[in-house]
């Protein structure tokens, strides 16, 4: 699939983790890249921020419906580095919505990419 982000050449592979594993890594992820898109039309709801994370190649760990979050994660380079992404979703009304992501990872450049990535595809 050609949605799929790559990093070093080769495209990111999902990372199957549950929601304590994900926090466990949380803190142990030195790279951090927050983004903020302050109106976006494409992904307005959890479920397709979800969709669009699971369609770049993350695996969806939870999706927090209570609170508007999800929590996603990936590996590349065989396993070498980690990528965890964390959303959230404020509807703004009229369609659109304010969308914050953290990426947390092993490796700057991983967490620097994916995170652009994501920025673009959610504007």
């Amino acid at each position: 699939d050609s949605a799929k982000f790559e990093f070093g050449g080769s495209p990111i592979t999902p990372l199957t983790i549950n929601t304590p594993q994900f926090g466990e890594r949380w803190g142990s992820c030195p790279s951090t890249h927050p983004i903020t898109v302050s109106s976006s039309a494409s992904v307005n709801t959890l479920s397709k921020f979800m969709a669009l994370c699971e369609k770049a190649g993350l695996h969806k760990v939870e999706e927090i419906m209570a609170t508007n979050e999800g929590i996603a994660a990936c590996m590349a380079g065989g396993g070498s580095a980690v990528a965890l992404v964390h959303g959230k979703i404020s509807p703004l009304g009229g369609g659109t919505a304010r969308v914050d992501v953290t990426v947390k990872s092993t490796d700057p450049g991983l967490s620097q990419g994916l995170s652009l990535y994501l920025q673009n595809m959610i504007r």
